[in-house]
């Protein structure tokens, strides 16, 4: 059986909120990272401010995860 075009447009949503899942967790490695480093180097600003960007990410990337668990729940075949 065909599948209907609700789950087909379903199942792209959720392959683009996985590929931005991964997109945003690289950020946030990537910005902790850096703030690491500049806490060693002794550069407070730089390290406050990717600390902060790191945050930021998180926060979208809790907000990505809502989106695809709801989309699954809506469309369990996703």
């Amino acid at each position: 059986m065909a599948e209907n075009s609700d789950a087909a447009q379903a199942r792209v949503f959720a392959d683009m909120l996985t590929a931005e899942i991964a997109a945003a967790s690289s950020r946030i490695e990537d910005s902790e990272q850096l703030a690491r480093k500049a806490l060693r180097v002794g550069d407070s600003r730089s390290h406050v401010w990717h600390s902060d960007e790191a945050q930021t990410q998180k926060q979208s990337l809790y907000e990505l995860h809502r989106q695809l668990d709801a989309l699954r729940n809506r469309f369990p075949a996703v």
